[in-house]
């Protein structure tokens, strides 16, 4: 039995732009640059509800779920609001 990936489209946005992606998972540096951002940027993931939205590391491998929202985060202005 041949155990194939089914195709998947998964609709995230970064920054309020919509993508549309074909695979269930990407690393913070694929998302940096499907989204063209700089790379010296810090990613995060919006987190529902109360609680700190998640940090996305350049390495870690990120499983996506539709309707996910992540945003970027020049270093200098982690943490100012």
């Amino acid at each position: 039995m041949n155990a194939t990936k089914a195709h998947v489209t998964i609709n995230i946005r970064i920054n309020d732009d919509h993508y549309k992606v074909h695979e269930d998972e990407m690393t913070g540096t694929a998302l940096k640059n499907l989204a063209g951002i700089p790379s010296a940027n810090l990613l995060f993931r919006e987190v529902r509800g109360p609680g700190d939205d998640e940090q996305i590391s350049d390495s870690t491998a990120v499983h996506l779920h539709n309707s996910d929202r992540f945003y970027d985060m020049p270093p200098g202005n982690f943490g100012r609001r």
